[in-house]
């Protein structure tokens, strides 16, 4: 038989081990979604923005063209070839020699672009996070904040890419290798379109420019980001960026070949990691339990995957919102889509969108992934100790206490069938009321004898983080950054239309939430210039990646050229 008694250990955790990506900052311009009635959003556009008064060579003068193409593999290789890894169980700077690849980069990024340190300040944060600045000359205006970070993910087996991982071999159009796309390819355009710029000395900006590269962005950016983030706003203060510009949405999609929607992610789902360790009674294999530890896990893990969360769709919300822009200006390419749009059923389009792919299906709905499972060290020994992680990315209508209280309730009846004790979360907050009765379940497999697994259930979290608030799709400062869009990637007889998506991953935005309310995370890839980021083969297009470039040059003098985000106390030109 197995033991009637069930206990349930629960506590509250410290503040600080909660990533704070929530806005100080709620001040009319930034939301949380559903805090407030949401106006009915219709997709109109602010005016295209060339920036060709500065008198500066429009960027087609500097990033199209064989040479062009020529000097950005020769930048983008030599970034790549540098094997810049950063790791789960990576130790602190200077303590782990595996972050030493770093100085190779820092040096190698000082080689290739010589006028960016040469007028830029540059300023290391916990040794390998990197700040430049260049002062503008008007300090009356809110600094522009461009971000990208310096590390790829590991590779698992490099004899499985067509090409080696850090050879960088480019074939004429594609360039190979790991981090080519995430986050190198933001990388290399942001210190070439800076270069470019910087190189003229006539070039004076006048709203300040910082450039923040994190180091670990692949490990949640604790040590590189979260540092940076913390030093800015020790500097600047809080909400006294501009903009911010990093990785991230959902690049550049055409449809019906007369409209490009550029889709920068205007928020993050939020992130929790939900981590199960199991203490059971081993001993020899030969006359084993009815389920040794590895296999009450199976059936927690079973238990999860077949309860998965409900996809919701908002109004107002950043999907939504991208649906409406289609609704308007492609009515005919998914029409089912327009129809449910136009009638305000909500409930029937998110049915529609669920279908269309994971990618659409994980913008309305928690995603749960049991990615880590480890136990057993001998073939004929049952496993004493089990573990395993179950990530999460949370959709805004779900938070981190409803993840915790579902994994609660997921695991009830398995903790029930085998008189498990349980340790839930303890030291940590946001954690819900929960308590195990002590009926037990049908179903239990009793065998004649008695066994007393004595096992012991302990459940913690990791990477706790927020929903990201929603950064605005309308004002002065995003008619900046749209008509910039629209401007360097118009084309004859179409139109661009940018608005804003969602994130369903995290980038190293969640450690800059406090510095300004308008964040974007978007990489200006068309559909199909980049492929394979985290996996084998990874490459970018490097047409495409001069016009990531090209772009980049663009942002940086419209914003230059405008006085929206003037210092509290400033009147900008629009505002008189």
């Amino acid at each position: 038989m197995l033991p009637p008694s069930l206990a349930l250990v629960a506590g509250t955790l410290s503040a600080a081990t909660l990533t704070t990506a929530r806005s100080l900052l709620h001040d009319g311009t930034q939301q949380v979604l559903g805090d407030s009635e949401v106006a009915d959003f219709k997709c109109d556009l602010p005016p295209v923005l060339n920036p060709s008064k500065d008198g500066l060579p429009p960027s087609s003068d500097i990033f199209s063209g064989e040479e062009a193409l020529k000097l950005q593999v020769k930048r983008h290789s030599t970034i790549v070839k540098i094997p810049s890894i950063s790791y789960d169980d990576n130790g602190e700077p200077g303590e782990d020699p595996r972050w030493d690849v770093f100085y190779k980069l820092h040096d190698t990024l000082a080689s290739l672009y010589p006028s960016v340190h040469s007028r830029m300040e540059r300023v290391t944060v916990n040794t390998f996070g990197l700040v430049y600045t260049v002062k503008g000359s008007d300090t009356s205006l809110k600094p522009l904040l461009l971000a990208a970070h310096q590390d790829v993910v590991p590779v698992a087996d490099a004899s499985t890419w067509k090409y080696p991982p850090f050879s960088a071999h480019f074939d004429g159009r594609w360039l190979w290798g790991r981090g080519a796309s995430d986050d190198k390819n933001s990388l290399t355009g942001l210190f070439s379109a800076l270069e470019s710029l910087l190189s003229n000395p006539e070039w004076i900006p006048k709203r300040t420019i910082i450039l923040a590269l994190g180091f670990d962005e692949e490990c949640s950016g604790r040590r590189g980001a979260g540092e940076i983030g913390k030093y800015l706003e020790e500097l600047y203060g809080a909400g006294s960026v501009a903009l911010i510009l990093d990785e991230g949405g959902m690049g550049l999609e055409l449809l019906d070949n007369d409209t490009l929607y550029a889709l920068p992610a205007v928020m993050e789902k939020g992130h929790i990691d939900i981590w199960l360790e199991l203490h059971v009674n081993g001993g020899h294999s030969s006359i084993p339990f009815p389920h040794t530890g590895i296999g009450i896990m199976a059936e927690i893990v079973n238990q999860i995957e077949s309860n998965p969360w409900a996809p919701k769709l908002i109004k107002g919300s950043p999907i939504y919102n991208h649906f409406v822009c289609q609704a308007r200006y492609s009515p005919d390419a998914a029409p089912n889509i327009t129809k449910l749009i136009n009638k305000g059923n909500l409930e029937a389009l998110a049915e529609e969108l669920v279908t269309i792919d994971r990618a659409t299906q994980y913008r309305i709905q928690t995603s749960q992934a049991v990615d880590y499972f480890i136990g057993g060290v001998k073939i004929n020994a049952m496993p004493e100790s089990i573990t395993i992680g179950v990530n999460h990315r949370i959709a805004p209508q779900d938070s981190i206490l409803a993840v915790k209280a579902n994994i609660l309730k997921q695991i009830k009846p398995i903790v029930k069938k085998f008189g498990l004790t349980v340790s839930a979360f303890k030291g940590e907050e946001l954690n819900p009321e929960f308590a195990f009765d002590e009926d037990l379940g049908d179903g239990v497999a009793e065998p004649m004898y008695e066994v007393d697994y004595n096992g012991t259930l302990i459940l913690s979290s990791s990477q706790a983080t927020l929903v990201a608030p929603v950064s605005p799709t309308s004002g002065p400062v995003w008619d900046v950054f749209s008509g910039t869009i629209q401007h360097s990637f118009a084309f004859d007889g179409g139109r661009v239309v940018p608005v804003g998506e969602l994130m369903t991953g995290n980038t190293d935005t969640r450690h800059y939430i406090n510095l300004s309310p308008n964040i974007y995370r978007w990489t200006p890839v068309r559909q199909g210039g980049n492929a394979n980021a985290h996996t084998v083969d990874e490459r970018v297009d490097m047409y495409v990646h001069l016009e990531i470039a090209s772009f980049y040059y663009d942002l940086i003098r419209n914003f230059d050229a405008s006085d929206v985000a003037p210092k509290a106390g400033a009147i900008s030109e629009e505002e008189l």
